[in-house]
């Protein structure tokens, strides 16, 4: 009550223990697949109190390749079904993510806007003989080799004049998910850090196009004098 009234909660968990890539998954009841639970505590503290009657919205994100009983779980104690939203369609990467919550048209189709980089080419450093080997890259996550791409572990860069390819610059990888140049370039990180930091973030167009709709809700004389909302 001292912090409030709030408007928006937005969260998501770590899907290590929940992803089945990991053989080594806890779950949604261990390790820091019960993380989920502190959301769900949060989002009850949140909420308004009843006949308050102020717009108020929630998201939650998770990874798309949990087992069915950790899906099950989430939507009994979120009230819904999530909706599947994949930054393929948006963005030059695929990112299929689970979102639960109560956002208006959160099942439309996620549409391009003129300034999404939609191809590998376009997130790519011009001018420097870079050339895309993909039109789209699989999910990169926290690991290192998720930048190789197929089985064959293939570079997604090819380099004019150079026989092996190349791994993706970091402004690159912020271009993949729509992050401004150098977003990440923060504590002296390296390549490395600043992947793993792109590897647990959203996809900056699928974010913007689930929360576009609650332009109309916050509307101000300020946004609309500037036309910006």
């Amino acid at each position: 009550q001292a912090w409030g009234p709030f408007d928006l909660v937005l969260g998501g968990s770590p899907c290590n223990d929940l992803s089945i890539v990991n053989p080594a998954r806890k779950g949604i009841y261990e390790g820091t697949g019960r993380l989920f639970f502190e959301f769900y505590r949060v989002l009850n503290y949140a909420k308004p109190v009843p006949h308050d009657q102020r717009p108020f919205f929630w998201l939650f994100e998770n990874v798309v390749s949990m087992r069915a009983s950790d899906k099950q779980t989430i939507s009994r104690f979120l009230q819904c079904n999530p909706v599947v939203v994949d930054a393929k369609d948006i963005s030059a990467a695929h990112r299929a993510r689970y979102f639960w919550g109560n956002l208006p048209g959160m099942n439309r189709p996620a549409v391009p806007l003129p300034c999404d980089r939609l191809t590998l080419q376009e997130c790519l450093e011009p001018h420097c003989f870079r050339v895309a080997q993909f039109i789209k890259l699989r999910t990169i996550t926290t690991k290192m080799n998720s930048i190789k791409q197929t089985k064959k572990a293939i570079f997604p860069v090819r380099v004019d004049g150079e026989e092996q390819g190349d791994v993706l610059w970091c402004t690159e990888m912020e271009r993949l998910f729509g992050f401004p140049d150098h977003y990440t370039d923060i504590a002296n990180l390296g390549r490395c850090g600043r992947q793993r930091l792109l590897g647990m973030a959203w996809s900056v167009p699928v974010i913007r196009h689930l929360l576009s709709p609650l332009k109309e809700y916050f509307k101000s004389s300020t946004t609309m004098r500037s036309g910006t909302i």
